[in-house]
């Protein structure tokens, strides 16, 4: 039974060692959540290749690294971020995760939705990017849905950027990004949801200062693994 995890922090650091915690309780999980203005880079990636980061730190813009491989993507309060985690399965790929999220897009009037390169297209342009990982039995599928971004930003944070767009333009109805996150959990059908306890939070907490607020982690070429 997938449960669905509710997370209203908006910190980068501590939402990835959120998912970083629920993959480590063995369960099935579906969260959807959302960061402050940030970029969040590939487990192998050389930060200073990857972003601008004198316009990065001149604008508050966080630099997290997280666990799965992948390109760079930035992150504000208009882009909403889902994931999924599971018992690990090979046949789960990140097309398999992608097109669940393509049939739900669809159902609210998305149309020209596309899979190619890990990447969900609409009309041609790039509304949201896939990574996942693989780690003691579990995997964890992370990806950016595009509701209302400063799309502005990203060409002047990020080096390597293709041609994306904001799905809130291409829906039927007129919503707000919270109403488009209701509408994402309503066509998962998920109706349980995970109780979590201080404890939990405080491992969590924990996670994110020794993991992801630390220097050694997020800077640099190929940091330790998980």
């Amino acid at each position: 039974m997938m449960l669905y995890v509710e997370n209203d922090n908006t910190s980068p650091a501590y939402n990835l060692a959120f998912e970083e915690y629920i993959c480590g309780l063995k369960i099935d999980a579906f969260m959807l959540w959302r960061n402050s203005p940030s970029v969040i880079i590939g487990r192998f990636q050389d930060v200073d290749s990857e972003v601008f980061t004198d316009f990065a730190r001149d604008n508050g813009i966080q630099i997290i690294r997280r666990n799965s491989g992948g390109g760079a993507v930035y992150h504000d309060l208009g882009n909403v971020n889902y994931s999924f985690v599971l018992e690990d399965d090979r046949r789960l790929t990140l097309e398999h995760f992608s097109r669940i999220i393509m049939g739900i897009l669809s159902g609210m009037g998305v149309k020209g939705l596309d899979f190619r390169h890990n990447d969900i297209l609409a009309g041609g342009l790039k509304i949201s990017g896939g990574a996942q990982y693989h780690h003691d039995g579990r995997i964890l599928h992370h990806g950016t849905l595009l509701f209302d971004s400063n799309l502005d930003v990203i060409p002047k944070v990020l080096r390597r950027c293709g041609q994306v767009t904001n799905i809130k333009p291409l829906l039927r109805d007129n919503i707000s990004v919270n109403d488009f996150i209701t509408a994402i959990r309503k066509g998962m059908g998920i109706s349980d949801k995970l109780t979590l306890t201080q404890n939990n939070y405080d491992n969590v907490n924990e996670i994110m200062r020794k993991k992801y607020l630390s220097p050694q982690w997020n800077a640099g070429k190929l940091p330790g693994i998980l």
